[in-house]
Order: C-alpha cells, then structure tokens, then sequence
C-alpha cells in the first residue's frame, strides 16, 4: 500500500509541476521569439541607416519596406513605413530619427549596436542613431555633407 502511494504522490507533484514547467517554456519560446524578431529589426535599421550613410534614398526605402513587412506590429513598423515611403532623403532623415529613437533602447538590451551621436543633425538640434561598429563615425543623418561627423555615445 505504500508504494502505491508513493506512487501516486510522485504522479500528483509531476501533474502539478508540469502546467508551470509549460509556462516558463512558452515564456522563454515567447522571449526568443522577441529577441529574433529585435534582431530583424535591428538589422533592417542598420541596413537603412548604411544607405541614408551612402545618400542611397531608394536603398533605404527599400531596407524600411522591409521591416515594415516583417514586423507589422512594432512600434517601429510606423517610422520604418514613413521612411519607405519618403518623397526625398531630407524627409526619410527625419523619420530616420524618430526610427532611431525606438530603436536604440531595443539595442541597449542587445548590445550589439553603438549609440552614436550627431550635434549638427537636425538643423542643429543633434540626433542619435545606432552602427554596429564603432570605428568610424558612419553618419546617415549629413550624408556626403558631413559623413563622419559624430561620436559614440557612452
């Protein structure tokens, strides 16, 4: 009689501990599910960031189309759109900036992208954007203009 409930006190603690071994697997499914589509993101930003770098306006919508496609949901896919559909780099720059401004947070977590900082950009104002590299100042907000104007931010 004993084994038998040793049995089925071991049963009952495996049915028990089971619903709350599924949640934290959904929770960690749901943090690598959040963390790959970050890592979109951040890619698809880096790619937009690199030709507004070049003054290549339709690199750049092309590389915002994207992640607004892949991530319908994210408060960034609103900017990413505005940016594909700019009329003009000038325009693209300035929701570039806004763009930047949701995603460096994102890349802080991640730590895989550098804050950089420009003073002249935005008529002055000075604006932040994200490069995975910190090497060379790549600045996608002056372009040709001023192309390594900026530092990392620390």
């Amino acid at each position: 009689m004993k084994a038998n409930h040793v049995i089925a006190l071991s049963l009952l603690s495996f049915a028990l501990a089971t619903p709350a071994v599924m949640a934290e697997k959904g929770k960690s499914d749901a943090a690598a599910g959040q963390e790959a589509k970050a890592d979109h993101m951040l890619d698809g930003y880096a790619d937009v960031s690199a030709a507004l770098f070049k003054d290549d306006l339709a690199a750049a919508k092309k590389a915002a189309a994207g992640i607004a496609k892949k991530d319908k949901n994210s408060a960034m896919t609103k900017h990413a759109q505005a940016i594909a559909d700019s009329k003009d780099i000038e325009e693209a720059r300035k929701h570039f900036k806004e763009l930047s401004d949701l995603a460096i947070p994102v890349a802080k977590k991640d730590k895989s992208m550098h804050q950089m900082h420009c003073p002249m950009a935005m008529d002055g104002k000075g604006a932040d954007w994200l490069q995975v590299s910190a090497d060379v100042v790549q600045n996608p907000y002056m372009g040709a203009k001023m192309p390594h104007c900026g530092k990392v931010v620390k």
